[in-house]
């Protein structure tokens, strides 16, 4: 598998760097993590097959070997932060891999999850998007559950379970720097939507397993912690964490009010997430106008059009015809 781009990774501090997977063909839109501590490393989030060439390559500038890789991580099981685990842990002999007690039955044996994926997708795009996913041996994978913790070097790394965006969610919180990765339940803030007075953010609320009351006790969860920084999947680094949590807060409740409302005129099934999208859109417009002044640009719009389609089933879900489907 060879590199389409360049192999591009941000010093964060502390050991700790981002790295551009490219999902989708696209800059800023998602990335990995690696962590590096006393001669130990650790990769948290592996994004598609696709990524693979791009983590190995930041390992190889960094003169990191990949025998130095204790742990592969995993915030949860959608394809976008976990698609590529099989194939990099081909790469990484020494690493083990620690995942949610849920997600860890589909690490092993994904049919499922691929079967699920290719329903929505297709067969073609499925190979597209992630290509193929490939099965974590058993023995390699441990799980994480609430309060376990493990040591990177001298880091210590604390496991919380935090439902809200799915029921297979970890974050994990670096007590060496007061750092936590959030995986989906920070929130989406990508860079090309930050300007000078303010930062456009928003909920990300998984098609098939979305609970807005878990996620307002998933985001309290993360502020009592009192992190440093929050270093999102989508996308790096976050440090106006007060406002953001804000934001996120509104955008629940706005979203739970709009989706009982649209639910109490009788839109169900696709009418019901074709009317929330539409919904979605006249939101996201208004609160980017509340920003700086002016709506989303047809660029903007082909950018955000995954997260409105995604957001509004996961909407949908809440309150009609709930599954217990963990693919995304």
């Amino acid at each position: 598998m060879k590199t389409k781009y360049k192999i591009k990774f941000d010093r964060v501090g502390d050991g700790i760097y981002t790295i551009e997977s490219y999902y989708m063909d696209r800059e800023g839109f998602a990335c990995c993590y690696l962590l590096e501590d006393n001669g130990e490393a650790a990769i948290i989030e592996t994004s598609t097959n696709y990524a693979v060439p791009y983590i190995l390559g930041t390992l190889e500038n960094l003169s990191i070997k990949r025998e130095q890789v204790k742990y592969v991580i995993l915030t949860h099981i959608h394809l976008d932060h976990a698609g590529g685990t099989g194939e990099l842990m081909r790469h990484l002999p020494e690493a083990q891999l620690i995942v949610h007690p849920r997600g860890k039955k589909h690490m092993i044996e994904p049919e499922k999850l691929i079967e699920s994926v290719k329903k929505v997708y297709g067969e073609e795009q499925y190979i597209k998007l992630y290509g193929d996913i490939l099965p974590v041996p058993k023995a390699s994978v441990i799980t994480a559950n609430d309060g376990d913790t493990f040591f990177l070097g001298n880091r210590e790394l604390a496991f919380y379970d935090t439902p809200g965006h799915a029921k297979h969610h970890n974050i994990i919180h670096d007590k060496k720097t007061g750092s936590i990765f959030s995986g989906d339940n920070f929130g989406i803030g990508y860079p090309r939507m930050k300007w000078n007075n303010g930062r456009f953010i928003f909920p990300s609320t998984s098609p098939t397993q979305f609970e807005p009351d878990k996620a307002l006790e998933t985001y309290n969860k993360i502020i009592s912690l009192n992190p440093s920084r929050i270093l999102l999947t989508h996308f790096s680094i976050l440090e106006d964490i007060a406002e953001t949590f804000t934001q996120l807060s509104f955008w629940i409740n706005k979203i739970k009010e709009i989706t009982a409302k649209r639910y109490g005129e009788g839109y169900r099934n696709e009418e019901l997430v074709r009317v929330l999208a539409d919904d979605l859109w006249n939101l996201y417009n208004e609160k980017v106008m509340g920003i700086r002044g002016t709506a989303l640009t047809a660029e903007e719009k082909e950018w955000l059009k995954l997260d409105v389609d995604l957001n509004a089933q996961g909407m949908a879900y809440s309150v009609d015809t709930p599954s217990s489907d963990p693919g995304k």
